[in-house]
């Protein structure tokens, strides 16, 4: 147990460290300010089981060799929590994510992965503040057009990466780099060969719901993916 708390309190540490050295991209300070309040002490972690659901196994065991030199300490931290983290897919109903009924989509629903490390609730660290998550999908994954209140920062850990923001048509992102999302802009992820992992946190409205925002390309884009 103490193996669990010391790796998993390292890789928050690790992803603010990391975070305070890119404090001039947008989004990025609001993170490190709500983690700069936490007492980061190992002996606070709290005691969630390790788990891995099996249908994202092999290529969440693959991911961190997509983790970039310039992020290095977080991928060795990665490597000595990963038997520790205790990963779940969001399924569209979850209550508190995705309003009911929400249609994510048969890829992401075989794709996705979370792993809350800060947060109000099921999270290594409670927080009433921050919600701070690993975000694990696939690839040939595409997370849908959707909003939420809240405000979002990614800290993109592996890439690249396409991000459809708002009305703006789609752009790749590489590995370690920042998107912002302000309240209510919608955005969608598409994943290429790279599985995709983010440190992703909410900073307001934790207890905002996502919504769909429906665009008539998914079909499309789902199978394009599956055809690459």
């Amino acid at each position: 147990m103490r193996s669990a708390k010391v790796t998993v309190t390292a890789l928050i540490r690790v992803i603010y460290d990391a975070l305070q050295s890119r404090e001039q991209l947008e989004g990025v300070q609001q993170t490190i300010s709500r983690l700069s309040a936490l007492n980061l002490d190992g002996e606070k972690c709290l005691p969630l089981p390790p788990e891995t659901p099996l249908h994202c196994q092999s290529e969440l065991k693959a991911v961190v060799d997509h983790i970039p030199a310039s992020l290095k300490t977080i991928a060795d931290a990665f490597s000595a929590a990963a038997p520790y983290l205790n990963w779940n897919a969001e399924t569209g109903s979850r209550a508190g994510y995705y309003e009911a009924g929400a249609d994510v989509g048969q890829s992401f629903l075989d794709g996705n992965l979370v792993c809350r490390l800060v947060g109000p609730g099921d999270s290594f660290f409670f927080s009433e503040d921050l919600f701070l998550s690993l975000f694990f999908l696939k690839p040939r994954t595409l997370y849908r057009d959707h909003t939420h209140q809240a405000s979002e920062m990614y800290f993109n850990l592996t890439g690249p990466s396409g991000f459809r923001l708002g009305d703006e048509g789609w752009v790749d992102y590489p590995a370690d780099s920042v998107i912002w999302n302000p309240p209510s802009r919608s955005h969608a992820t598409r994943v290429y060969e790279t599985p995709f992992l983010s440190a992703v946190s909410w900073v307001s409205d934790l207890d905002s719901v996502c919504r769909v925002a429906p665009r008539d390309d998914w079909q499309e884009l789902e199978a394009q993916l599956q055809r690459n």
